[in-house]
């Protein structure tokens, strides 16, 4: 039967038949391939057919010439058949694809003679490829950014097939597994560390999941790769195919451990909270007992109200009187604010600094005035009391601007908190007190000459008595002996008493000197010892062990120091009593303590006790003119030391000071 076709077919019918099969097109180019010429069902030359000129730029996509020259040129040059796909200009200005495939004929010299082709319309394969492609384009973006988000998630995401093995696992899961892909994906429960038990109980969720199509839900804890043993809430849901079938079951896992210990705290809170609800229940009846009282409070409250509001109208009256006061006084007023630094002052301010009333003064301008030896100091008060809520009660000499005049001034401030909080506000007042000072000043100078015209006849009369003692030693007559020792002691307390006057006026003047040395502070004290004995026979002197400590500092000022704190002590204790020195080297510094057993001091007493010419109250009756602690205070200052008391009303008090090593 097929010799039979091959017979009775011929070429012509099976090439007619192959176009309508196939509705490809044929056609035969020129050798160079620059002239077509389309070819009818019989495999000739239409007889209407003339070649077509120019058939590329007629029909062949701009983008697409470069490509098909190359592949006609290779092809032409290899003799050998080509075929390529490339996009045509259709009849509707639309872009179409065509495939053409041609073969070359050649003649008896082996050169070709005319390429034999055919063209078919591969539009539509061509969009359906493409639309194909954007659809996988879009899918892989969609599936990435899936991905993503899924990777992302603390919860714990994956995928068994029907086999319970891993076909998905989120980098949570394999985080919490400590695993990578590859060692997780495509591997059972047993395998991925979960324990048998919690292997198989997921297996019988997966067969009832395949068997019910239903999802299953339930908590598990079972250990983390870093946290250790958690809580988690998981749901598995089955994944049909288009036929409805479970092909798949996808799981969601998320740790509730915080959410169980949020739950339990909850739950005790909760019984707190019933037992809470039970005592407000008794504490309710009590209030309602109560309440009578509480309107009779609100009455009291009421009239307390009315009080408070006449009381601040007596606050403003008082704010009123303050300020006439202060006008009367011709006081300067001053603000400082802490935060900015604002600095606002009155009329009477400035001129007390030589400024005219509209000139402009700020705080550094204002320390400028003060002189040089004071300034440094101020500043340094001034800071201490903004920052550190310090005293400030100084007095300083400050030369006018414009009149030069020199004046001195007394500052009082006080630091207030602002309600708001963010800032202080430091205010006070200044006083011109330069006659005051000019007294003290002439008192002072007085004080100083006289103490010293009376220390030349003292010293030649201590130095007679000083030689009648030493011969009244042979002397048998006791009234006579003991009228001389009396004198030479007496003597010895005049002189103390002169120069002491004369270290005040220095003080007062700043021309008190300190010459240092290096001594040890042992032989010092055991000097004080001597000494004190042969002065004050009244009392029981206690002088603990000294060990050996060289110390820099002005050795005369030092004894006058421990001369004063002694001297001091026999002053205010009972005769009989005991007096303790005591002297120890702690932290780098040499202190020496005196405790007496005399009659105390009173806590409000004491920030004041060392300041000049004050006397502790109701010891009018004790001889002194209130300047020796005020000298020790100062002379240890000039030191770099530390002077302090410690005392109980009716108990003694323990007198102390400090001097550097070095």
């Amino acid at each position: 039967m097929n010799a039979n076709l091959s017979s009775n077919t011929t070429i012509e019918e099976r090439f007619k038949a192959l176009l309508e099969v196939t509705s490809d097109v044929a056609y035969s180019l020129s050798p160079d391939g620059s002239l077509m010429y389309e070819l009818d069902e019989g495999g000739f030359l239409k007889d209407s057919s003339k070649p077509i000129l120019e058939w590329k730029i007629k029909n062949v996509f701009t983008e697409d010439m470069e490509m098909v020259n190359e592949k006609i040129a290779d092809a032409i040059a290899a003799k050998s058949i080509f075929e390529l796909e490339y996009r045509v200009n259709c009849a509707d200005d639309m872009v179409g694809w065509t495939f053409f495939r041609a073969v070359p004929i050649l003649d008896g010299n082996g050169e070709i003679k005319e390429w034999f082709g055919l063209a078919s319309d591969i539009t539509k394969r061509k969009l359906a490829e493409n639309a194909l492609a954007e659809a996988k384009d879009v899918l892989g973006q969609q599936k990435r950014t899936y991905e993503m988000i899924i990777s992302g998630s603390p919860d714990l995401m994956y995928m068994f097939d029907l086999d319970y093995k891993f076909t998905y696992a989120n980098r949570a899961l394999l985080e919490m597994w400590g695993k990578t892909w590859e060692d997780a994906i495509g591997k059972g429960l047993i395998e991925n560390g979960y324990e048998a038990w919690h292997a198989e109980m997921h297996e019988r969720e997966i067969d009832l999941i395949r068997d019910t199509g239903k999802s299953v839900r339930g908590e598990v804890a079972f250990p983390h790769a870093s946290l250790g043993r958690r809580l988690y809430d998981y749901i598995l849901n089955p994944v049909f195919n288009n036929k409805g079938e479970v092909i798949a079951v996808s799981g969601t896992t998320r740790d509730v451990t915080d959410r169980d210990q949020w739950e339990q705290k909850l739950k005790e809170s909760a019984e707190h909270l019933q037992a809470m609800n039970e005592d407000f229940a008794v504490l309710n009846e009590e209030l309602s007992a109560s309440n009578e009282h509480i309107i009779a409070t609100n009455n009291h409250l009421s009239q307390a109200n009315a009080n408070l509001i006449a009381a601040q109208q007596t606050i403003e009256e008082g704010k009123m009187a303050l300020r006439l006061a202060i006008e009367a006084a011709n006081f300067g007023t001053w603000y400082i604010n802490t935060g900015t630094r604002e600095f606002i002052t009155d009329t009477r301010l400035k001129e007390l600094f030589g400024y005219y009333p509209d000139e402009p003064l700020s705080i550094e301008a204002a320390l400028a005035r003060i002189t040089d030896d004071y300034r440094e100091c101020i500043s340094s008060q001034l800071e201490n009391a903004i920052h550190n809520n310090g005293d400030y009660d100084v007095s300083y000499p400050v030369i006018g601007l414009h009149d030069q005049k020199l004046r001195w001034l007394r500052a009082i401030g006080n630091l207030v908190a602002d309600p708001s909080g963010s800032f202080s506000a430091f205010t006070g007042i200044v006083m011109d007190i330069t006659e005051q000072k000019m007294e003290e000043m002439r008192k002072n100078d007085f004080m100083g000459m006289v103490s010293h015209e009376l220390k030349t006849p003292l010293t030649s009369l201590t130095a007679y008595l000083q030689l009648m003692n030493m011969r009244e030693a042979y002397n048998p007559d006791v009234v006579s002996r003991r009228a001389v020792s009396q004198s030479l002691r007496q003597a010895k307390r005049m002189t103390d008493m002169i120069n002491g006057f004369l270290d005040f006026s220095r003080l007062e003047s700043a021309k008190i000197s300190i010459i240092s040395s290096s001594f040890d502070i042992a032989i010092l004290i055991r000097e004080a010892q001597e000494e004190a004995q042969m002065l004050y026979t009244t009392h029981k002197f206690i002088f603990e062990p000294v060990d050996s400590q060289i110390i820099h500092a002005d050795k005369g000022k030092i004894a006058q120091v421990i001369a004063n704190l002694i001297g001091n002590a026999v002053k205010y204790s009972p005769i009989g009593s005991s007096i303790q020195v005591a002297c120890i080297t702690t932290g780098g510094e040499v202190e020496v303590s005196v405790k007496d057993q005399g009659i105390g001091i009173e806590k409000s007493e004491i920030p004041k006790i060392f300041d000049r010419f004050y006397r502790v109250e109701g010891n009018h009756l004790i001889s002194g003119f209130g300047i020796g602690l005020y000298i020790s205070s100062e002379i240890i200052k000039l030191h770099g030391g530390r002077i302090w008391v410690g005392s109980d009303l009716g108990e003694g008090s323990v007198f102390y000071f400090t001097v550097p090593v070095s």
